[in-house]
């Protein structure tokens, strides 16, 4: 994992451009997204199968929700297509605040509610989204 932080981190500072970077095909790649940041009830609670997610803030002001509770009904599913699928709610949701170069690990199953406005208001966020196949983690 140390090996996947570093290479992550040289890429980022690289400064990417928006879009899908491959680092390791489809086993490590990176996603760098800009979008709003919105009220938390308005936000999808999401969780993925075979990624880990390192979600990297460039720029703005963050707020994720989290939590490791089952969660009870899937309102989408594209786990097959996107490895990723969404939910309603989290329970017992617990809030990470992030400012720039503040990161997140949500690991596969684990419940995460990311680009929700910080206290402060709405805001643009830039993101670097490093994408870890669980195979990876096995060798």
């Amino acid at each position: 994992m140390t090996d996947i932080i570093t290479r992550a981190k040289a890429f980022i500072a690289d400064g990417p451009e928006l879009g899908r970077h491959l680092l390791e095909g489809d086993d490590l790649f990176i996603v760098v997204v800009e979008a709003e940041t919105e009220a938390t009830e308005k936000r999808p609670v999401e969780f993925h199968n075979e990624y880990i997610d390192i979600q990297v803030l460039l720029e703005g002001h963050e707020v994720i929700g989290w939590g490791h509770k089952p969660h009870n009904e899937v309102s989408e599913d594209m786990l097959v297509e996107k490895d990723v699928a969404f939910t309603q709610e989290i329970a017992e949701e617990t809030f990470i605040e992030l400012m720039p170069f503040d990161f997140a690990i949500f690991y596969p199953g684990e419940l995460h509610r990311p680009l929700c406005a910080a206290p402060s208001g709405t805001a643009t966020c830039r993101k670097a989204i490093v994408k870890v196949h669980r195979n990876l983690l096995e060798a």
